[in-house]
């Protein structure tokens, strides 16, 4: 049994309500992916968990309960409750470092990274893939575009966001042996940015990874690149970029894929993000392209905010989201900086990819000829938005 005076610290987790059997239940999820499970907490004790925060230990909890209830808890029910939560990886201990190391084991082992989010998020089977994405591709005519050097597309759910994908990838045809840097949202990401060293699985077959760029970032520019950092696992940001990637540019093509941080993480690299920005610099040829897969503004009651998202907000976060990009593309790296902390409350998602963006078009000495070809405030939850785009540059 665990001591009194253990204080439980519950893990970052997603919290989802959702009911069985007629009752309400919090289903608790790790967004990073140490834990596949998603344990159902029922809604009469989820009060408890706001104070497992490492101030209070198991008599805490149980003097809590109590009070809530109007009756003596037993403390063997609240260290139930609490090795449950231990046992499952959803607290920081001893149990979880553990639960870690055979993760990481796991996953230095694989040879590619697995499709998270097929069977989910599009189908597994390569014909039905195929089919969804030419369905999904007829949304969005476009007829005799450029094809864009740098290219921005969602990475909301590909049906919320099926017209923005279209309006991208109808434009992007990649010639054979292309590289594409792919910039992802590293949403749970505690560094400034990682690069996924692995192949990438798709229905139509793998996604090289450029393993020639790497190297060339690793060893000749001796930079430190994060590899393998098991937020990989189960991002989304760069996944749905790869499914379209793959599919378009067949098994010729080869990808970097890095997840990205906030800017503010990237600002506090420092050097270190400086010296990164440079060697994809070095990159950057007539057979490289670079693909964002971004949202921008998260807005509403799902979003911790106090008002329902209606149409006056969603027009003044789709002019942030304009102006963003054409700062971005601008190479307009402190303007950007500016606009994107006065608009902290908006949420911006996408901010560490523009301001990374922005930081190699100005070490390019290059001033991208951009285009947005689509914007979106998409309905995401009750009262909710959140704003996408689909826009493209040369370089």
């Amino acid at each position: 049994m665990m001591n009194s005076d253990f204080k439980p610290i519950l893990r970052q987790v997603d919290a989802i309500p959702g009911t069985i059997e007629g009752k309400p239940f919090l289903f608790l999820r790790d967004p990073v992916g140490f834990v596949d499970e998603v344990l159902p907490i029922p809604q009469e004790v989820v009060f408890l968990l706001s104070y497992m925060d490492g101030n209070h230990d198991l008599r805490d909890l149980q003097a809590l309960a109590t009070q809530r209830f109007g009756q003596i808890v037993p403390f063997e029910e609240v260290v139930k409750f609490v090795q449950t939560l231990d046992e499952k990886g959803f607290l920081w201990s001893p149990t979880f470092e553990k639960l870690k190391e055979k993760v990481y084991e796991a996953w230095f082992a694989l040879p590619a990274r697995p499709m998270a989010h097929a069977n989910i998020s599009y189908p597994l089977n390569p014909e039905e893939a195929k089919a969804f994405l030419e369905e999904l591709l007829k949304l969005e005519p476009v007829e005799g575009v450029k094809l864009p050097r740098i290219l921005i597309a969602p990475h909301i759910d590909l049906r919320v966001g099926a017209k923005c994908y279209a309006s991208s990838y109808k434009r992007f045809r990649l010639p054979p042996g292309s590289r594409v840097i792919i910039l992802g949202v590293g949403h749970y990401l505690d560094y400034p940015f990682s690069v996924l060293t692995k192949d990438m699985h798709t229905p139509f077959g793998l996604l090289r990874f450029d393993r020639g760029g790497y190297f060339y970032l690793a060893n000749s520019k001796k930079l430190e690149l994060f590899p393998n950092h098991i937020v990989h696992r189960r991002e989304h940001s760069i996944e749905f970029q790869a499914l379209f990637l793959r599919y378009l540019g067949g098994d010729s093509i080869v990808s970097l894929p890095i997840l990205v941080g906030s800017h503010h993480l990237l600002e506090a690299g420092g050097e270190l993000t400086d010296r990164f920005v440079e060697g994809l610099a070095d990159l950057i040829d007539d057979t490289t392209y670079i693909v964002l897969g971004i949202d921008f503004c998260h807005l509403g009651l799902r979003y911790g905010d106090p008002f329902s998202a209606g149409d006056e907000i969603a027009g003044l976060a789709m002019r942030f989201d304009k102006r963003v990009i054409e700062l971005a593309f601008q190479g307009e790296t402190q303007a950007l900086k500016e606009e994107l902390i006065k608009n902290e409350p908006l949420k911006c998602c996408g901010s560490g990819c523009l301001y990374l963006l922005a930081k190699l078009i100005a070490t390019l000495k290059a001033k991208a000829t951009g285009e947005i070809y689509k914007q979106e405030a998409l309905p995401f939850g009750e009262g909710s938005i959140v704003t996408v785009a689909s826009a493209g540059a040369s370089i």
